[in-house]
């Protein structure tokens, strides 16, 4: 998301490493450029349909592409690395939104559906069966793209008095790759820690520290599967003490060491 001119680019690298069939679409605009990424993929017909899903502070909508049994979730980010599990040999269709975004209003804070993880996503809009029958006479991933892209065309735009402060927050927090202190926010900003802290949870659904520290995880685990021979930098860029402050860190939030995570896709 460009907010200012800072760049956030959260990414689920597992998904794509580890299902037979994926493909990705990076929007350069859409309505207030609310969606981070489409993607499609299908999940291995010999397993057990089990995904791995890392922090990421994002919405995530989910279809079902098969019309003989149709469904549509949505999954929010969790704390910690975990498993989401999908029917085996089904090809689904994905839009990523953005933590900030405006465009989708649900029925409930996006607070209560962190909490809950994955949820129909009917239990939380309101009057959008049509959108699900509509979705079934697209066959390819391009179509529903197009799909989805004019039904956001067709959302009411909302209003959010504190949306300035949220986007200046999230600027700073992206630009700093995480390492920014609610105190700073505060400072900055004008208005109080506690403040910032209540509408963060009801727009956002994490507290600034907890959004901040899975944008720092974003960025550490992009640097390292990028950047493999230069721990010493990732460590120093993330404002790690030392290599065994980033180890306990990494693994507090991917159940996993750097080094294990590594291996994963080696196997």
């Amino acid at each position: 998301m460009i907010t200012g001119s800072y760049f956030f680019n959260p990414i689920q690298p597992e998904m794509e490493a580890h299902c037979p069939i994926y493909m990705e679409f990076k929007p350069k605009c859409t309505k207030s450029q609310d969606v981070s990424l489409f993607y499609q993929f299908k999940t291995d017909k010999n397993s057990s349909g089990e995904l791995s899903v890392i922090p990421d502070g994002c919405i995530d909508l989910l279809f079902s592409c098969d019309p003989s049994d149709p469904f549509a979730i949505i999954a929010t980010s969790p704390e910690e690395r975990c498993f989401y599990q999908f029917k085996p040999n089904i090809v689904h269709f994905g839009v990523r939104l953005y933590p900030e975004q405006t465009s989708i209003m649900f029925k409930c804070s996006i607070k209560e559906i962190i909490q809950q993880k994955q949820i129909p996503l009917f239990d939380v809009l309101d009057g959008y069966y049509s959108l699900f029958e509509d979705f079934y006479t697209c066959t390819t991933f391009n179509e529903r793209i197009v799909w989805f892209k004019n039904f956001l065309k067709k959302q009411p735009l909302q209003a959010y008095f504190n949306q300035n402060i949220i986007h200046f927050c999230l600027n700073k927090i992206y630009e700093t790759e995480g390492l920014v202190h609610i105190k700073q926010l505060a400072s900055e900003t004008g208005y109080s820690a506690r403040y910032i802290q209540k509408k963060f949870e009801d727009q956002i659904g994490f507290s600034p520290k907890q959004f901040s520290q899975i944008v720092r995880l974003q960025y550490t685990v992009n640097k390292l599967l990028n950047m493999p021979h230069r721990l010493n930098d990732i460590i120093d860029s993330q404002g790690y003490y030392d290599e065994a402050h980033f180890y306990k860190g990494f693994k507090k939030y991917m159940t996993v060491t750097p080094k294990q995570y590594r291996l994963i896709f080696n196997e």
